[in-house]
């Protein structure tokens, strides 16, 4: 719904409808080219993201018409127009700058001059539910779309099994995963004689059997296959400190440039070596550095890999998934959907909040980026880094531009494009009605605010031109935090890893 300012009290200099089609099919085009050159996931959620918007003007547009207001212009873009047509009395257009939409409807304050023979079709005079409904009908519009795609993906993908099953979705390098040859999509049944339940009780028994020799027994495609392998292992604390510069949980791959894929390799490369300096390639922790070779000055190394390693296989899991019927997808669908809200709520509350806004404009304007590739490194050095790394993400102290969100659903499969657009409805739906103008929930606001102080007979009306101000400062720090969010999707997008 169109954000009222002062220019909008002046009277509107009369423009026809540009009828010619050459705009419209330039923007599709644009569109096309995306796919075209940047790849059809680019395509499918810009386009989402522009059907988002226009699904959102046109809850604003049928409840305006159904409640008797009127309606004057719907328009998708901003800034030159493309391409319009008016049917009765409302002008219906694209315009060029494709980062929004509005719906103008008379006399939405004070300020907004209105003929009067039809004031009584303006916003202003109409009862408080009727108003009620029409400035949240964007956001209601947003829940709706959120909740039918919420139930289409339990329909179409399911739900994770009750019992906690599930199969293998990805193989790291240099791992006994890797080394007997699983894939994505096979399913371990017993490692070492016990039986594999769910992933958590896999990665205890794998943590116990570091660098030793198990059997594994696992099916692809129906059919069972057994083999044995040599655990790889990361370093327990007792392990790391056999080693000037290396830390617990990390993964030594080669020594000297000789490959180690069990504890007794790595005891053997260094025997007799103690206080010398040797190169390694590690896997570090955290998995936010790169695979990088240290110089390492060799201590006391413990013999026993049970002592000095965890055990590590190599491997994620993806849950089984169960699929659901349309009334059973429709019940989950409401429980997940106001989990979500949940979230987007409480999400917007930790981010307007002075700490986490300071953060996110320090991380934007130069705190922000992901740690440097490091060649040669000291314990003090990597000590230091690890915490940095176990404080925060700095990703988590930020918002998405539309560009940014594109970038994020070009980059994923369908299933979490869908899920993503489910997230982007959510919180665009809730972050439409905070209580704030020029917001719809300021709208909201405003409203019941006049609703309140009418209680009596006499009708009252708020004066715009004081709220103006508010507007004007709510407007500048929605666009400076829409900007930076735009710059830092840019320069340094967000990290799914």
């Amino acid at each position: 719904m169109q954000t009222e300012s002062p220019t909008e009290a002046m009277p509107e200099r009369a423009s026809e409808p540009r009828n010619d089609f050459t705009g419209l099919v330039l923007l599709i085009g644009a569109i096309l080219a995306l796919g075209f050159l940047a790849g059809w996931g680019w395509a499918f959620v810009v386009s989402a993201i522009i059907f988002m918007i226009f699904m959102h003007e046109l809850g604003h547009y049928l409840t305006a018409r159904a409640t008797g207001m009127k309606v004057t212009e719907f328009f998708i873009g901003f800034g030159p127009r493309l391409w319009s047509i008016r049917k009765g009395e409302t002008e219906y257009g694209v315009k060029g700058i494709p980062a929004g939409a509005y719906v103008r409807i008379i006399g939405m304050n004070n300020l907004d001059p209105v003929d009067p023979g039809d004031e009584d079709r303006s916003y202003r005079v109409k009862s408080f539910p009727r108003k009620l409904l029409v400035v949240s009908a964007g956001s209601i519009m947003h829940f709706l779309m959120a909740f039918v795609l919420l139930v289409a993906l339990l329909v179409a993908y399911g739900v994770n099994a009750d019992d906690g099953s599930w199969e293998v979705g990805s193989v790291s390098d240099a791992s006994a995963a890797l080394a007997l040859d699983l894939d994505v999509g096979d399913r371990i049944i017993r490692l070492d004689g016990e039986e594999v339940t769910d992933f958590g009780s896999f990665g205890d028994v794998v943590e116990a059997r570091g660098g030793q020799r198990v059997e594994i027994v696992w099916e692809r495609d129906g059919e069972v296959r057994t083999d044995t392998v040599t655990l790889g292992a990361r370093l327990s604390e007792v392990g790391a400190a056999g080693f000037g510069g290396l830390l617990p949980f990390d993964r030594i791959l080669s020594i000297d440039g000789t490959d180690v894929f069990s504890w007794e390799d790595v005891v053997a490369a260094t025997a007799d070596r103690e206080g010398d300096r040797v190169d390694m390639i590690v896997d570090p922790v955290g998995e936010r550095f790169p695979r990088v070779m240290f110089d390492v000055t060799i201590g006391d190394v413990p013999t026993d890999p049970g002592e000095a390693t965890f055990g590590f296989f190599g491997i994620s899991a993806e849950p089984i998934r169960e699929t659901l019927g349309p009334i059973a997808a429709t019940q989950r669908a409401g429980s997940e959907f106001i989990e979500l809200v949940g979230l987007s709520v409480e999400g917007l509350a930790r981010f307007f909040t002075p700490s986490t806004l300071g953060r996110f404009v320090s991380d934007t304007l130069g705190g922000g980026d992901n740690p440097p590739t490091i060649e040669v490194s000291s314990a003090e050095e990597r000590e230091i880094a690890s915490r940095a790394l176990d404080t925060r993400n700095p990703d988590e102290d930020r918002i998405l531009s539309i560009y940014g969100a594109a970038r994020v659903g070009a980059n994923i499969d369908f299933e979490r494009q869908l899920g993503l657009l489910v997230m982007l409805n959510v919180f665009v739906g809730v972050f439409n009605m905070l209580p704030l103008p020029p917001l719809d929930g300021g709208h909201v606001v405003v409203a019941a605010y006049e609703r309140l102080r009418s209680i009596g007979g006499r009708r009252y009306e708020v004066d715009y031109a004081r709220v103006l101000p508010l507007t004007y400062a709510v407007f500048g720090v929605l666009v400076t935090i829409g900007l930076l969010a735009l710059f830092r999707d840019i320069v340094d997008p967000i990290d799914l890893g």
